[in-house]
């Protein structure tokens, strides 16, 4: 060091600093990376104190031998070193062998094995994670934990252990836990939905509900599309603080030894008693049904262990968990008026109704006893647990839970079979029905039974039940199913649903004068509308049947205007995909019907009607000569100024259709025709329009010259071309 010149220390220092601002770097490292680190880093760190140590007593031995000023000793020297001397690179410091590029080379190197080793890590956090799945799915709880916690000591910040395993604690009713893995979940991704879900349910499972909303909120600005699914969970947040504040107000009331509270506990407590006969039970539990009115009644009901008696007193959970046929008389009474005391106390009360709901077995119960065959008291007691069931579905979180906790196909079936039975179960199990089918859930619950369980048990309803409104609704609700795509693909092609409803059809559409007749043929045909919306093998060979019905009714004075014109839209679903079946709608008068709604001023069936027409017209020349002779063709003109771009488009076919007729294309030369197809076609935004419009501009251009001279005069040829890009 004794000949070092200042510029070589001043690099010197510079490059020291240097490798210490790398360390620190290495210090600020994530927690596993200074695990695998820390030891390489104190190495080095021992290599430069040490290296600052020589270069101390080396510039204290230079000192020396410098002159001494009045501010100290003189450190300028001569720079004897060449400029190719001090090129970068060429006097970097060198400690055992290694510069500064060597050693980011061993730093990239140690990053690489790092990684290397984080990536072993994860893939075995990832079995444990899997395993704890399998245990979680399984209901194994604390088994699925210990997984979970084996994933977290190899991977600390993977947000998808930690939601795991907070939703693992939640279900061990460990909340403050769950809250702080949501916390660390937060931590490793901010915008993390799962970990502000379950964060909000472990709040809310404390009673802590002001923040379980605002956990419920931020998961929402992370994603809004979960707009409808946090709704959801904050109702439930606002249910669960209902449900509190009618306890504590129903305990004041209890306290303040008010009659009617007294009342009600007082005959509850008298009716928990065990080892008395079915008729006492019978007794009290009437008695309550007509004390409970009031939400503090309902809430002291629950609150003092009304809803649990159905596990709690014995002769209840015997009666109701026995084979139906094998109870007495009084114990199908007692059951009976036990049923009407649960309906009473849950009517308009969340609470009530989802813990209800949530009593094992329940739903199996509720489902043996209503599929058995039964007379007398045990008629009565259906009757009682469809109101039961009614009751409960009359708000959303019945709807809901009903739908989630009972096997919905074989409810529905169950339904079914009620509803062909006479008397008020029948009314009751449709209103029912109709209440579930509110249930967004409702449809996918039933998709993958629809054709083992569903369509079986509907199809004997359509052929063996007697005429009722219930039946009418029930056909509307199976309508508003089949606008599932899932589901009507599954019930298009049945081909016994097809024979059961022509069969219903042609029952009723006698008398369709009376209401219940009309009603049913109008919902049978809705269905039907449904079914055809796509070609199947079904509409082609029922096709000719079911127009030749339709027209029977179209012909019948006593038609209503529903039944007219769901038969008219039936109709032009079927006729494009059933050839044999146009020739029989002609021959029956079907132009004459159809021209007759499109020539009408104010037809609510101008639409279906012209679909018809086109389908008729495309195939059948008789079709096309009638409409011609009755001054059809300026009426259909008429309608190409529609603002409906279906009416246009057909209105557009049919035109083209009926220009084979002789002397059709010369009638219109002195009309506007051409000009006003051309502006039509050049909508981009119509591209069926478009297409029909093209197609009739080319028919009465080959039809006569004349139409061919105005299409050229207006640049016709050049529009129709621009156009073409959008035609398919």
């Amino acid at each position: 060091m004794a000949d070092m010149d200042k510029n070589n220390m001043d690099q010197f220092l510079d490059k020291v600093n240097e490798i210490e601002s790398i360390v620190k770097g290495l210090r600020a490292d994530k927690e596993e990376d200074v695990k695998d680190s820390m030891d390489k880093a104190d190495e080095l760190i021992a290599k430069l104190s040490e290296e600052k140590k020589k270069f101390s007593e080396a510039v204290k031995h230079d000192d020396k031998d410098l002159p001494k000023t009045k501010t100290g000793f003189s450190k300028t020297s001569i720079n004897k070193s060449s400029a190719s001397d001090e090129m970068p690179g060429q006097n970097d410091v060198n400690f055992d062998g290694m510069d500064n590029a060597g050693f980011m080379a061993a730093v990239e190197a140690d990053a690489k094995e790092r990684a290397k080793r984080k990536a072993e890590r994860m893939k075995i956090a990832e079995g444990y994670k899997e395993k704890g799945n399998v245990e979680f799915r399984g209901g194994n709880y604390e088994q699925a934990l210990d997984w979970y916690t084996q994933a977290l000591r190899e991977v600390k910040d993977n947000s998808v252990l930690y939601t795991n395993r907070a939703q693992t604690y939640i279900k061990l009713g460990k909340y403050p836990e769950a809250i702080i893995d949501c916390d660390w979940a937060l931590r490793a991704f901010p915008n993390c939905i799962k970990a502000h879900i379950h964060m909000g349910r472990a709040h809310l499972c404390l009673r802590e509900y002001k923040e379980a909303r605002e956990c419920y909120n931020k998961a929402l600005t992370c994603d809004p599309k979960k707009e409808n699914l946090i709704k959801d969970y904050i109702a439930e947040v606002d249910r669960a603080e209902l449900a509190e504040t009618q306890e504590t107000e129903a305990e004041k009331i209890f306290k303040a030894d008010k009659v009617e509270a007294r009342t009600v506990v007082d005959v509850l407590t008298k009716v928990q008693k065990v080892n008395e006969l079915p008729v006492f039970y019978s007794g009290g539990f009437r008695v309550l049904k007509s004390l409970i009115t009031t939400t503090a009644d309902r809430t002291l009901f629950r609150t003092k262990g009304g809803l649990e008696m159905l596990t709690t007193l014995p002769i209840l959970q015997n009666c109701i968990s026995a084979s139906p046929k094998s109870l007495s008389g009084e114990e199908l009474d007692m059951l009976t008026s036990a049923f009407y005391m649960y309906t009473e106390a849950c009517r308009e009360n969340e609470k009530n109704t989802e813990l209800i709901l949530k009593t094992e077995n329940l739903t199996n119960y509720c489902i043996r006893f209503l599929e058995v065959k039964m007379k007398g008291q045990g008629q009565i007691l259906k009757v009682a647990i469809v109101d039961f069931l009614f009751t409960l579905s009359q708000i959303p979180i019945g709807q809901r839970t009903i739908v989630e906790s009972f096997d919905v196909p074989k409810l529905l079936a169950v339904i079914f079979n009620l509803i062909g039975s006479k008397g008020v179960i029948a009314s009751g199990a449709a209103v029912l029905l109709n209440n579930l089918a509110l249930e967004k859930k409702f449809k996918s619950m039933l998709r993958d039974k629809i054709e083992t369980t569903v369509a079986p048990a509907f199809e004997k309803l359509l052929e063996t039940s007697n005429p009722s409104m219930a039946l009418a609704r029930c056909v509307t609700m199976v309508t508003n199913l089949s606008s599932d795509a899932v589901i009507r693909s599954r019930l298009m092609n049945r081909n016994q649903l097809w024979e059961s409803s022509i069969k219903l059809v042609d029952a009723q559409r006698t008398k369709l004068g009376d209401e219940v007749s009309a009603e049913i043929v109008e919902s049978i045909l809705g269905l039907l509308l449904n079914l055809t919306t796509e070609q199947s093998e079904c509409v082609r060979k029922h096709g000719t049947t079911i127009c030749d019905s339709c027209l029977a009714m179209l012909h019948d004075s006593s038609c209503t205007e529903g039944v007219k014109q769901r038969s008219i839209g039936l109709l032009s679903h079927v006729l494009p995909y059933c050839v044999p079946a146009v020739d029989n709608v002609v021959k029956k008068g079907g132009t004459e019907i159809f021209l007759q709604h499109v020539m009408a001023e104010e037809s609510s069936c101008v639409k279906s009607s012209l679909k018809a027409l086109t389908a008729l017209t495309q195939m059948n020349e008789e079709s096309r000569n009638y409409i011609v002779k009755n001054k059809g063709i300026v009426k259909l003109m008429s309608h190409l100024k529609s603002d409906d771009e279906v009416i246009v488009g057909n209105a557009a076919l049919c035109l083209s259709h009926c220009t084979q007729v002789p002397k059709v294309c010369s009638a219109l030369v002195m009309t506007d025709i051409i000009k006003q197809l051309l502006v039509l076609a050049r909508d981009g935004r119509k591209p069926a329009v478009q297409q029909n419009c093209a197609i009739l501009i080319a028919k009465l251009a080959q039809g006569d010259s004349k139409h061919l001279e105005r299409l050229r005069e207006l640049h016709g040829i050049e529009i129709l071309h621009s156009c073409m890009k959008y035609i398919k």
